[in-house]
């Protein structure tokens, strides 16, 4: 089955990205997706990554609709909202990967093909999405029915027809999968090990005979990126989003910018800075290899003229000289991760906890007497993050377990010297 409704990527006038859900067939919006999009998210201030989870998860409502023959608007117009059949079809519906192909369509429409096909929707030979992917698509299709139901009712609803919306849109939202309780695990353990970090270093270097990227080029410009993760445990979108001038070569600073909409980025799916805006110092070796790439290899691209970002694609093809793109990115640390067993979780985001972890080791072995106050001061600066927001805490949990276990096991010996064991076990 072919799927009718995609995505259209709009670059506006002012460099503002734009998505809309589009008839595959025509290339025309539909709609009433349209009209939510423009005011109820874009006017709401959401970002467009919040549009684009919007469009993936009305693209599920569309199906589940079409493959079960409701037509949605002539049900809200005929004050028809979904029945709790309905609902819970939809729910499994919404634990299906996008990209799977539907069974053949049928026009004929029954409680027990509704209860059968939600059931089917999930057998053991289809991997289900995560459980948070089909929170955030029951959450947008629970908001969207509601505001729906009330556009096409709005002239003549009365305050029972409210109530029916109403309950439709909060028995959406019961039937979502519970949120698993996040622990303290999810933040502060998520680095790597050290001597792992150290080994990718070690293979990426230009001219190493592990290196899995051939051209001269691309080795110097992956060790950067690296180097540039690894030292500044910068996002992956801060790191994107890096221009050549915000790299001060005399004071040896990287400035960390957010341009959302910049009509100087190419790119579709633009690269964005998430936190706050500062300033990071870097050694005189990383300026130096930094400066030497710019002007020794990233300077031979006539397309890398035309703009201001750092890292390029050095791929020969249309998008050579280019901004290197997310995707681009993302086939970089797949590279990596496939040169040995241990590198399998090399992503960007890993050596931002791992920077975090250096830090506090860093903060705790440093002769100066720093106060905890004063240490979330400055990691929030240098992550970015803002004053007070306690994200900071949270990556000082790993080192304080470290030295809890050291301390037990500690005291588990003393105790075992005092005889513990009564039965003779030492």
């Amino acid at each position: 089955m072919t799927d009718i409704y995609s995505t259209k990527h709009i670059i506006m006038g002012d460099g503002e990205r734009y998505k809309l859900l589009v008839n595959a067939n025509t290339g025309i919006p539909l709609y009433y997706p349209t009209l939510y999009i423009t005011s109820q998210i874009r006017g709401g201030g959401q970002s467009v990554s919040t549009i684009q989870s919007f469009i993936t998860s009305l693209k599920v409502l569309l199906r589940w609709s079409d493959h079960y023959s409701l037509d949605m608007e002539e049900r809200f117009i005929r004050k028809e909202f979904l029945t709790l059949q309905e609902v819970e079809s939809l729910r499994d519906f919404c634990k299906k990967p996008l990209k799977e192909k539907e069974p053949e369509k049928s026009n004929v429409i029954a409680l027990k093909r509704i209860r059968e096909g939600a059931r089917m929707a999930m057998s053991k030979t289809t991997p289900g999405v995560y459980s948070h992917t089909q929170y955030n698509r029951m959450t947008f299709i629970a908001d969207y029915l509601k505001w729906f139901a009330e556009i096409l009712t709005k002239d003549r609803h009365d305050q029972a027809d409210k109530s029916y919306i109403t309950a439709m849109h909060k028995r959406i939202k019961a039937h979502r999968p519970k949120k698993k309780r996040r622990t303290n695990r999810d933040r502060d353990e998520k680095g790597l090990d050290l001597k792992i970090v150290d080994q990718v270093m070690e293979v990426l270097k230009p001219g190493h005979e592990k290196n899995p990227f051939h051209d001269p080029g691309v080795q110097v410009r992956n060790a950067l990126i690296i180097a540039m993760l690894r030292f500044l445990g910068i996002r992956r979108g801060e790191l994107l989003n890096l221009r050549v001038e915000d790299i001060n070569f005399v004071s040896n600073e990287v400035l960390i910018f957010r341009r959302p909409d910049s009509l100087l980025d190419p790119r579709t799916y633009q690269p964005l800075a998430k936190t706050l805006e500062r300033t990071l110092p870097i050694n005189d070796k990383l300026a130096e290899k930094l400066s030497k790439y710019v002007t020794a290899v990233r300077s031979k691209f006539p397309q890398a003229r035309r703009h201001p970002y750092m890292f390029i694609t050095h791929k020969a093809g249309p998008y050579q000289g280019a901004p290197l793109s997310n995707s681009g990115f993302g086939k970089l640390m797949k590279e990596v991760q496939g040169i040995s067993e241990n590198f399998a979780g090399v992503h960007a985001h890993s050596f931002r906890h791992t920077w975090n972890y250096s830090f506090s080791v860093l903060l705790d072995t440093s002769k100066e007497e720093i106060s905890s106050e004063r240490e979330e001061q400055m990691r929030s600066y240098l992550m970015g993050w803002a004053d007070g927001s306690g994200t900071a805490a949270v990556y000082n949990r790993r080192p304080i377990k470290e030295k809890a276990k050291e301390a037990i096991l500690e005291h588990q010996k003393d105790m075992m010297k005092e005889g513990v064991f009564r039965d003779g076990e030492k």
